[in-house]
């Protein structure tokens, strides 16, 4: 990692510090995006960010009161909440609830994630991806980006009674082999739909410089998280993340810009980024995707990889893993996009790395999260699959071509 790169972080650190200062003094006088969800909970609050930075779907909306819910959303990152919304005599154009995100009131979970950009890319995907992707994602009102903060006002899935949302503990208990297939249908549907675009028509999507894994903060940060969250894993997980686990880990990061190359490499598609089961849920016969934060360029394997290793029970994945490849590959030859089998299982191996990677930095540096059990199941199936893929042989042979 070079002096400038360093130098460039730093300097991107210093900036969002200031802009944290800026927008808590400018909020008062109605020059910053809101925190809090009190502060949105108000006719006038929310009639504004309806008026300036509403989507075609709240055209002319207007509510006459709001109340804030005493419902709670877990999230690492966001301050979530609900809000019901009365329109008074004017036509009703919004739901009678509303799901609304912010910032979360953490100083440094707010300066990693404005670091990373993942809160102007999920609004970037709902300004400009949302209507074209196959698959139903939660209707946006509300899109707002402004300095460090961020408001998405959002359908709320909840109120949908005939729909199933999943949960971590979801996740944790494992899905079935007919579960994982329709999730695999649905990366193949996403996938398919993107696939061909060159750099200019995928940079008017997403811009390059918000790719959480491949952007140029990105690909300083990751590298520093990394070896940071080694020590403090193993000690929290020594069973879990052993010492010849740390090790491969530790060659696989002195290998960091080679793998970068590999995955990173043409053709791209879009992907969600974040495809653990707890992301999912079902609309009828069909998946739908929320908390679109990672959405990014990558190989749609990564989405697949990422969905088995961190939702399938280790046996179950172990015993089908092959057969779900093939499912995938399938689907994909179904959207007339073709991936030869044996192409996409060395995909597979390489990407499993990455989700290695979210584990031991999601652990090891306990600064995104609090659900430790949830954690260390993901570490447990990243392991066991980055032992079961051979991703250390992998490696070699990837430095040796």
């Amino acid at each position: 990692m070079g002096l400038e790169a360093n130098l460039r972080l730093l300097g991107r650190l210093v900036a969002d510090s200031n802009q944290l200062g800026i927008d808590a003094v400018a909020e008062p006088f109605g020059r910053a995006l809101p925190l809090l969800p009190a502060s949105i909970a108000t006719p006038d609050a929310l009639n504004r960010l309806l008026r300036e930075h509403g989507t075609e779907a709240a055209a002319g909306a207007q509510v006459a009161s709001v109340e804030l819910l005493d419902i709670k959303s877990i999230s690492s990152n966001c301050n979530n909440s609900v809000v019901r919304v009365d329109q008074g005599a004017t036509d009703s154009t919004l739901p009678s609830t509303l799901f609304v995100k912010l910032p979360s009131t953490q100083i440094w979970t707010r300066l990693f994630c404005n670091l990373l950009g993942i809160w102007r890319n999920e609004c970037h995907f709902y300004r400009n991806a949302a209507s074209r992707v196959p698959i139903r994602v939660p209707q946006a009102y509300v899109i707002a980006a402004r300095g460090s903060r961020f408001v998405l006002v959002l359908e709320d899935l909840h109120a949908d009674s005939d729909l199933q949302l999943f949960t971590n503990l979801d996740m944790i208990a494992g899905a079935s082999v007919e579960r994982a297939k329709k999730c695999l249908s649905t990366f193949a549907s996403l996938h398919a739909a993107f696939h061909g675009l060159s750099s200019e028509e995928r940079a008017a999507i997403l811009p390059p410089e918000l790719h959480p894994f491949n952007s140029p903060n990105a690909r300083v940060l990751s590298p520093v998280l990394s070896h940071a969250a080694i020590g403090p894993c193993h000690r929290k997980a020594p069973d879990l993340f052993p010492k010849d686990m740390v090790e491969l880990y530790q060659q696989a990061m002195s290998k960091y810009d080679d793998l970068m190359a590999y995955w990173y490499r043409e053709p791209l598609t879009l992907i969600h980024g974040d495809s653990h089961l707890g992301n999912f849920f079902v609309t009828g016969d069909r998946m739908g995707m929320l908390d679109w934060q990672a959405v990014q360029w990558a190989k749609g394997i990564r989405d697949v990889q990422y969905f088995l290793i961190n939702s399938l029970r280790e046996e179950m994945l172990a015993a089908h893993e092959r057969e779900l490849i093939e499912h995938y590959v399938a689907e994909l030859e179904r959207h007339g996009v073709t991936l030869p089998y044996e192409e996409a299982w060395e995909q597979y191996r390489a990407y499993s790395f990455q989700t290695l990677m979210t584990a031991v930095v999601s652990l090891g540096t306990a600064s995104m999260t609090d659900m430790d059990e949830v954690l260390e199941t993901i570490l447990s199936r990243s392991v066991a699959a980055v032992r079961r893929l051979g991703f250390g042989d992998w490696l070699t042979e990837l430095t040796r071509s």
